[in-house]
């Protein structure tokens, strides 16, 4: 079953806010990693990796809010 005509736009906010949010994420990862790195902790290195990764999540969700704005 189509939606024909049935529209549900994307707010420019949302990109940006996923795109600020993933900013942020990935700084503060390497200011772990560099911390962990300084004081030799396996776990803040492993927390960096693993907030790298939400970081990356975060950017394709911004990918696809910018995605979703643009016509077919």
């Amino acid at each position: 079953m189509a939606h024909e005509g049935h529209t549900h736009p994307a707010s420019i906010e949302t990109g940006s806010a996923l795109r600020a949010a993933a900013a942020l994420t990935v700084g503060f990862a390497v200011l772990e990693a560099l911390g962990g790195w300084w004081t030799g902790s396996l776990a803040l290195l492993s927390d960096a990796g693993h907030m790298l990764t939400d970081g990356a999540a975060l950017g394709l969700g911004a990918i696809a809010a910018w995605m979703a704005r643009r016509p077919r």
